[in-house]
């Protein structure tokens, strides 16, 4: 499943957590800062907003569809001062469906870097992803790392605060169905997020020539936990032309 070639479940999560911290109010009607973390505000598609020193996360993610379930671990700590430069340093590990040559039997390093702009209310990140460090499978050794540029945009207000999220990325954000080199091709994505409650996100993105849709949930409001529910590839773009049904959770804590 190309999904589990990296896992965005943890960058997301850690700069939720900036974001309900204060360091964006995001709403006048909602005090989203009793909140230790938030909904994500993407699926598919990496934030635009920096992460700093001091954080990090474990997510565990699964997808499931008409004839095969598969999933992945993830594990990241942030680096830095957002408001110069901060990041995040990941490792992601897939399978854990041993059906397809063996548990764990993938394992990628992922980085990003950037800085959050807090009077506008936007982050700038550059990242690099699927940095290959072992696979069973001979066909992923010579895969190469996929690089993106991501924009994410605050929108305040006093009904429903949003998160709008755009860039553009080359190898792994390729459309699905596309051949032959990518790494010199550019692909857009973006993602679009509203704040029903400070614990309920709705949330839809377009990533890989994907349009997929699906909520947030902070299940205890003073918990550091996020779970994300999705409908995975609604157009049926892939091959296996069917929606999965996606799942992910993932604990930040400090230090």
């Amino acid at each position: 499943m190309k999904r589990y070639q990296k896992i965005m479940v943890g960058l997301v999560a850690l700069s939720t957590v900036s974001m309900a911290s204060g360091r964006f109010e995001m709403s006048a009607c909602h005090d989203f800062s009793e909140e230790i973390a938030v909904p994500s505000f993407s699926l598919n598609v990496p934030s635009g907003l920096a992460c700093g020193y001091g954080g990090g996360f474990i997510g565990l993610s699964g997808m499931t569809d008409d004839d095969d379930t598969d999933g992945g671990i993830g594990f990241g700590v942030g680096y830095g001062d957002p408001d110069k430069i901060g990041g995040v340093v990941s490792l992601s590990i897939g399978s854990i469906d041993p059906s397809d040559g063996g548990s764990f039997n993938r394992g990628a390093l992922n980085i990003s870097a950037g800085h959050d702009f807090r009077d506008q209310l936007i982050g700038v990140s550059v990242g690099m992803d699927s940095i290959n460090l072992w696979h069973d499978n001979d066909e992923d050794h010579d895969k190469n790392p996929s690089m993106y540029l991501a924009v994410t945009k605050l929108v305040p207000n006093e009904v429903a605060p949003m998160v709008f999220t755009v860039g553009a990325g080359n190898n792994n954000f390729a459309k699905v169905n596309e051949s032959g080199d990518k790494k010199d091709k550019i692909y857009p994505f973006v993602s679009g997020a509203v704040y029903v409650m400070p614990q309920v996100s709705l949330i839809a993105d377009y990533s890989s020539d994907i349009v997929s849709a699906g909520v947030g949930l902070v299940p205890f409001p003073h918990l550091p936990l996020t779970m994300t529910l999705e409908a995975y590839d609604l157009g049926k773009e892939r091959d296996e032309d069917t929606v999965s049904f996606v799942g992910s959770v993932c604990l930040s804590f400090n230090f």
